[in-house]
């Protein structure tokens, strides 16, 4: 596994104790007394600082979120048959959440619609079709694990289908490729500047905004979000990379803006290690059996 997924695993792990507490305030203070990375979810903590979902209840420390699941199962999954199918990738996931699968975890509402949709057909039962325009982070799934392979956009475009036929999602490849790119020899303002003329353009306004504006809290209200959703995660995770704080630095900082911040972890963490030493100690807390054996 390349260092991008570590990245991206990493992140995604180290902040799954505090996933979806949409209470910045009390992360801050919590921050104050303890660490917020690499804990297991707190029913306490969730209770006091509602708007909260306490949804990985059972999760150990180095566990990953449905999404960072998601990523690990695709990458064994396409690095087996890089010539994968949409449909393979349905049967992949069903594989693991169907009701008697091998998951055991939160399911997201674009995996539970594409549960209700095969068992419907499995049983014969009517049911109607669900738009495919999801706009959740899961998207860029496809995309980095396509890049870690050294497979096409083609084929990231194919497999995120399954959930979406937004083509949101292909043009910020694009702006992810140039990202990627440049991030170790260009100034990381001028980069992201010169990146996000490659977005769609209803959203540059706002990724705009992201480089301008320096206050985070008055950023997010006025021009992002916390949620898991494009509109608002990708201008924060682009304010978050033009401070250009060390991976250690923003994944904390990740942690304390609260909301979706293990899902936003996967896309700073693969961005942010390309730049970035990660700390082995970090690595090592993160549960992932295969790790040693596919470096």
């Amino acid at each position: 596994m390349n260092q991008e997924l570590i990245g991206a695993l990493v992140a995604n792990s180290a902040t799954l104790g505090v996933h979806w507490i949409y209470n910045p305030e009390y992360l801050e203070a919590l921050s104050e007394k303890e660490s917020l990375l690499f804990q297991k979810q707190n029913k306490t903590h969730y209770d006091l600082a509602k708007p909260s979902y306490y949804s990985y209840p059972n999760a150990e420390i180095g566990s990953f979120t449905l999404q960072g699941n998601i990523l690990v199962w695709l990458y064994k999954g396409l690095k087996l048959n890089p010539n994968m199918t949409v449909n393979d990738y349905e049967d992949l996931l069903y594989s693991y959440l169907k009701p008697g699968g091998l998951y055991e975890g939160y399911v997201e509402s674009y995996t539970k619609k594409m549960i209700h949709e095969r068992l419907s057909k499995e049983l014969n039962l009517a049911s109607l079709d669900f738009i495919k325009t999801d706009d959740h982070l899961v998207g860029f799934i496809p995309y980095l694990v396509t890049r870690a392979l050294n497979l096409p956009h083609s084929k990231a475009i194919e497999l995120k289908g399954l959930f979406s036929t937004l083509d949101d999602y292909d043009i910020y490849y694009q702006m992810f490729d140039y990202i990627f790119l440049h991030i170790n020899n260009m100034p990381i303002h001028k980069l992201l500047n010169e990146a996000i003329k490659l977005a769609p353009s209803k959203y540059q306004p706002n990724l705009e905004a992201a480089l301008k504006v320096s206050d985070t809290k008055s950023f997010i209200k006025d021009y992002a979000g916390i949620n898991c959703q494009i509109p608002q995660s990708i201008p924060l995770i682009l304010h978050m990379l033009n401070k250009d704080l060390s991976y250690e630095e923003t994944i904390e900082w990740n942690a304390k803006i609260g909301g979706a911040s293990s899902d936003r972890g996967i896309i700073l963490g693969a961005l942010l290690s390309k730049k970035y030493e990660i700390p082995k100690s970090w690595i090592s807390k993160i549960n992932l059996p295969f790790l040693q054996k596919s470096k």
